[in-house]
């Protein structure tokens, strides 16, 4: 028994000296977390975030306490998580500031981090964006920009990090005021992006040639001078991104208030698109050489001085417009929906009521455009001049089997008006109570003609003055 108790002294002493040179071996490498450790805290076990980020291994868990933080910090391709917190209590996301003092993009990911690189809970500011040389496709070419991108987050190289529960607020950029992607595949959700300003495009986020899944954000109040005050998209990678169940209010640029679309083909689903303004074309959307998948979107009160104040779909755009709810949306020309420069697109199934323009207070249809039109509820329009319901000017659509209920123009054409040699297909609609000073259902001018079925199957029902109206 002596014996076994002495044995068991000298193995506590030799257990004790190689704690004592492990932790030695630990400081001398310069105090590196190995991975799978408890998480570390800032500024408890280090002064600043990027010190932190330096000096931990893949899997590693930071988190930040409330506090300023007036650093630029980059993830430097490292697979960890940097977290307030508590990034589900939005008091302590408020405390917790990383400020960029106006110099460079204050979160970057540029060295192909993948999801497992978590950014989660803080108040992102005071960021103006990384100088980057980028290349872009556009028309079938492909150009360099050298700018300042990305104010507050910037994700590029094939980076795929995950972004999420932040508050980016009050970024500059000339591009990606917020939030700039390029060539990545990061997810996006449940983040505020508010007040952020853009000198080109994408007030909010500015997206280019990457798939990225954006969800359950605040894109609010965003600013850019040019094009997509809340969010920009040109181009896609092998797949497309989606756009899903955000809200998308209060943003301004000269075109694209909600969204500017360039030669992409994402879909964008079940988002609130509200109150936003173009100085010229698009409140809600401006699409342009695009085919997006506009599907069960709340579209309303959103205004273009132009064109298209919910959506204008522009230069052989055909993107499919199903399901929405397209309501109280203003401009001069499709206070709904405008249609412009042999555009095809597949509107069905909208709601589109109580929108307004000069002409074509629901839809304008224009410049060999030959969109399908079907199952739409077209009702309670108003135009200043022609088509409440809707204008077509010098193009050929096909309307089947949609309503048009209560649309009221001062001029011509309580329901359809159309002008210009334009051709329409109509057939199986429902034309009730619409009203005009000619053409209660439909005035034709212009050389306009109608395509009916025999015998024609449209009901028409209490259009004031008359039904069908053609002008000698």
């Amino acid at each position: 028994m002596v014996k076994s108790k002495r044995m068991h002294l000298v193995y506590m002493a030799v257990f004790i000296v190689l704690l004592i040179a492990l932790t030695a071996l630990l400081s001398a490498c310069g105090e590196t977390v190995v991975p799978g450790e408890d998480a570390i805290t800032v500024p408890d076990d280090f002064s600043t975030i990027q010190e932190a980020i330096d000096a931990v291994g893949e899997g590693a868990t930071i988190v930040v306490r409330p506090g300023v933080y007036m650093e630029n910090i980059d993830f430097k391709g490292k697979n960890i998580t940097l977290r307030s917190e508590n990034p589900d209590d939005p008091a302590v996301v408020a405390e917790t500031i990383i400020n960029g003092g106006r110099m460079n993009s204050v979160v970057s990911f540029s060295n192909g981090e993948s999801q497992g690189a978590v950014l989660s809970g803080f108040t992102i500011t005071g960021g103006s964006g990384n100088l980057e040389t980028l290349a872009f496709e556009g028309e079938g070419q492909i150009r360099e920009e050298s700018a300042l991108f990305g104010g507050g987050i910037i994700v590029l190289n094939g980076s795929s990090p995950t972004i999420t529960k932040n508050v980016i607020v009050n970024n500059v950029a000339v591009r990606g005021g917020g939030i700039f992607i390029h060539q990545s595949s990061p997810a996006i959700t449940d983040n505020i992006v508010s007040d952020n300003t853009s000198e080109g495009g994408g007030g909010g986020i500015f997206i280019a040639e990457s798939h990225v899944t954006i969800t359950g954000n605040v894109i609010t109040n965003n600013l850019a001078s040019r094009s997509g005050g809340g969010l920009a998209i040109s181009g896609d990678s092998d797949s497309p991104s989606v756009v899903d169940n955000n809200d998308i209010s209060g943003n301004r640029a000269e075109n694209g208030g909600g969204f500017f679309v360039f030669e992409s083909n994402l879909g964008i689903t079940n988002n609130s698109i509200t109150g936003n303004t173009a100085s010229q074309n698009g409140g809600g959307f401006f699409l342009v050489s695009s085919s997006p998948e506009i599907t069960g979107n709340n579209i309303t009160d959103n205004i273009a001085v132009v064109t298209g104040g919910g959506i204008s779909a522009n230069r052989v755009s055909s993107p499919i417009i199903s399901g929405n709810v397209i309501v109280g949306n203003r401009a001069d020309a499709g206070g709904g929906i405008s249609i412009y420069v042999n555009s095809s697109p597949i509107v069905e199934d909208n709601t589109i009521v109580d929108n307004r323009a000069s002409n074509g207070g629901g839809l304008v249809i224009a410049e060999g455009s030959t969109p399908t039109l079907s199952g739409n509820d077209i009702e309670e329009n108003r135009a200043e001049r022609n088509g409440a319901g809707i204008f077509v000017f010098a193009s050929s659509p096909t309307i089947t089997g949609n309503t048009l209920r209560n649309n009221e123009a001062r001029r011509n054409g309580g329901g359809i008006v159309a002008e210009e040699n334009s051709t329409l297909v109509i057939n199986n609609n429902v034309f009730t109570n619409n009203r005009a000073r000619e053409g209660g259902s439909v005035h034709l001018s212009g050389g306009s003609v109608l395509q009916l079925s025999s015998p024609d199957d449209n009901i028409h029902e209490g259009n004031l003055p008359d039904d069908i109206f053609t002008a000698q």
